[in-house]
């Protein structure tokens, strides 16, 4: 075996994103929690049950965004076909593990999590979701649309 297979470098990648937050042209929340929906219990984000017909996010390609995602529960937040960056927890700094581009944060009981990203590279309707099986079998999920 390569000896550079033997140990891991200190640093995996240093062509990251400079997103800063004054890049962001707008700022959202998400809450991620339980709720009652007409027919029992459910996941919901930002008080709405997954609806696979309805856009809950329409963004511009090559916008910036803050997002602040916030948990009553565990919740691993995913986002399809962007990264993103961890900007804060509950408004200190990010974590160690928080460091690079990520796909998935998670978001631990009562958590506010801030992300930046940039949508770019495709246009059309992803989905963002939790994802712990169960709440995603409940449909704990919304559709972003990139325009």
């Amino acid at each position: 075996m390569p000896a550079s297979f033997r140990t891991i470098p200190r640093t995996l990648a240093t062509d990251l994103p400079a997103w800063r937050r004054t890049d962001a042209v707008r700022v959202r929340d998400f809450s991620f929690r339980a709720g009652q929906l007409h027919d029992g219990h459910g996941w919901l984000i930002g008080g709405l049950p997954f609806d696979p017909a309805r856009s809950d996010v329409t963004t511009r390609l090559g916008d910036v965004e803050v997002w602040r995602l916030i948990a009553d529960v565990h919740h691993p937040v995913h986002l399809h076909l962007v990264g993103f960056q961890v900007l804060s927890r509950s408004g200190r700094p990010p974590l160690p593990h928080d460091a690079g581009l990520k796909d998935t944060v998670a978001l631990r009981p009562g958590e506010a999590v801030e992300i930046i990203t940039r949508f770019d590279g495709y246009r059309g309707r992803y989905l963002f979701h939790c994802h712990n099986a169960e709440h995603e079998d409940m449909a704990m999920m919304a559709n972003l649309e990139i325009i």
